[in-house]
């Protein structure tokens, strides 16, 4: 578990109208399992002193499609697609877009995707390009993975407390508190949206003191843009997610969000030198990377 799952999933909430909510009925086994898994996730902070480093969640853990990621439900429980993609598939083949990704099926049908095992994966602790091209782009976050670009399925802070970021990913979840400039970006640290105190932030999640570092260390993070469907900011991709290089983290402000609430933003800046980002916007992602993300669904 990490702060970050859990903002997004309402896993809090959901345990707790297992085991508490007379109203709804439920198992005594699943009232029970819900309620211990509360309890230790409540016990270790929902993950926030927690280091935030790749494997936090594990390199098979499933993933839904490039357009959608629905909950999976008891009926719909991957089992491994007996066949791997051929070397020379367009898509899934060592020269497609989703090289090193595999598709599982569950009984009922639905496909999820997993890091081949067959195809090593790059790792993502890595300080600067990580021999990754400024405007690579990728087809989704696990791809991302796959590649070393950025270190966590869903996250969007990767690094360590003590070290600094490695990576983030900017996206529309916060693109009410955050102001993406291009060159200079203002990112907001995790669990912006729900402190309602006006006098001080909420305690600091992993990814926020993984930003805090690099404030201290000086360390380049690694930024990639990953599309949001109806975002206003210009500098996204139109699909997927791209790399746009290296940034540093040069300060630390508070803001209020929408509640009053005091938040931490970081200021990154790019570093000069790399392409311009008005160039990757042109250039990625290439006519033929839209084309083949289209036929992803169709599998192998």
């Amino acid at each position: 578990m990490t702060p970050e799952l859990k903002e997004r999933t309402n896993t809090e909430k959901m345990l707790k109208y297992v085991f508490e909510d007379p109203t709804m009925y439920y198992l005594d086994d699943m009232k029970k399992t819900a309620r211990a898994l509360y309890e230790k996730w409540q016990s270790e902070n929902w993950g926030a002193n927690a280091v935030v480093e790749e494997d936090v969640i594990p390199a098979d853990q499933e993933i839904g499609d490039a357009v959608s990621e629905p909950t999976a439900t008891t009926d719909d429980a991957p089992i491994v697609q007996s066949e791997l993609p051929p070397p020379d598939h367009p898509i899934f083949g060592e020269h497609g877009i989703m090289h090193g990704i595999i598709i599982f099926r569950s009984p009922a049908g639905r496909k999820t995707y997993r890091l081949n095992p067959h195809v090593p994966k790059r790792s993502a602790k890595v300080f600067g390009h990580n021999g990754i091209p400024v405007g690579t782009w990728f087809a989704n976050q696990l791809v991302a993975l796959h590649r070393g670009a950025h270190g966590m399925r869903i996250g969007g802070i990767a690094g360590t407390t003590d070290a600094g970021a490695y990576s983030i990913v900017v996206s529309g979840v916060y693109e009410d508190l955050d102001d993406d400039r291009g060159d200079t970006l203002y990112y907001s640290g995790s669990n912006s949206h729900n402190n309602d105190d006006p006098t001080m932030p909420a305690p600091s999640s992993t990814g926020t003191m993984a930003l805090k570092a690099s404030l201290q260390t000086g360390n380049p993070v690694r930024v990639l843009r990953s599309s949001a469907p109806h975002s206003h900011n210009l500098w996204l991709p139109e699909c997927g997610l791209r790399y746009d290089g290296l940034y540093r983290v040069t300060a630390l402000r508070e803001r209020k969000n929408t509640k009053g609430g005091l938040y931490e933003q970081f200021v990154l800046r790019r570093e000069p030198g790399q392409t311009p980002l008005e160039q990757l916007l042109v250039t990625s992602p290439t006519a033929q990377q839209k084309r083949d993300l289209n036929e992803i669904q169709r599998g192998y």
